[in-house]
C-alpha cells in the first residue's frame, strides 16, 4: 500500500476526515496523511519538509502560494521559487503533485486579506513548473464547470466549498492513480 502525504496550506488542511476518506477510496486504498496547516507559507514548508520526508511517502501533494502571495504574509516570489525547489528536493523518490491554488473571489479587484488573482497567478505558475506537467492539478480548470453554471465555489472568498472540494478531490485522485 502506498502513502500519500498532503503538505502545505489550508487548501489541503481543509481535507477533513471525509475528504481524506474520499481521496483514499478514489486512490484505491492508499493511505493519506495530512501534514498541511492553515496559514502555512512556503517558509513553513521549507523548515518542515525534511522531517515530513522521513516518512518516505510515495506521493506528496503540495499546496503553497495562497498565503505566500498575501500582502500581510508576503514571501517574495524569488524566495517562494527557492522554497518550492527545496521542498521538492526534500522528497526525492516520491511522485510530487501540485494542488495549484485556486483564484480568489475579488471584490473591486481585491480578494481576502488583500490578495489579487494577478499576483496569485505568479505564485501558482511557480508551483506548476516545479512538478511534472501531468502532476499539476489546476483547480481553476477543475472548477470551471461549476463556475460556468453559476455555482459558487468559495466558502469565504478564498477557501473552497464542499462542491468545489468534491471536484478537486476527483481531479487529484485521477492524476495520482494515473501514475
Amino acid at each position: 500500500m502506498k502513502t500519500i502525504v498532503l503538505f502545505g496550506d489550508s487548501m489541503l488542511a481543509r481535507f477533513t476526515k471525509a475528504r481524506i476518506d474520499e481521496l483514499q477510496r478514489r486512490c484505491h486504498g492508499h493511505t493519506v496523511l495530512n501534514c498541511a496547516a492553515g496559514g502555512f507559507t512556503s517558509n513553513d514548508g521549507v523548515v518542515r519538509a525534511a522531517i515530513v520526508a522521513k516518512m518516505q511517502p510515495d506521493v506528496v501533494v503540495l499546496s503553497f502560494g495562497a498565503n505566500d502571495s498575501a500582502p500581510d504574509r508576503l514571501v517574495e516570489l524569488n524566495v517562494f521559487d527557492s522554497n518550492i525547489s527545496s521542498i521538492v528536493a526534500a522528497f526525492s523518490g516520491a511522485a510530487i503533485f501540485g494542488f495549484l491554488p485556486p483564484s480568489v473571489l475579488e471584490i473591486d479587484g481585491i480578494g481576502p486579506r488583500g490578495r489579487t488573482n494577478r499576483v496569485l497567478a505568479e505564485y501558482r505558475d511557480v508551483l506548476r513548473t516545479a512538478v511534472p506537467p501531468s502532476h499539476a492539478v489546476d483547480i481553476d480548470a477543475t472548477l470551471a464547470p461549476l463556475i460556468l453554471a453559476g455555482t459558487a465555489v468559495h466558502e469565504d472568498g478564498l477557501h473552497l466549498n464542499d462542491a468545489a472540494y468534491a471536484l478537486a478531490i476527483a481531479a487529484l485522485a485521477e492524476r495520482i492513480t494515473a501514475v
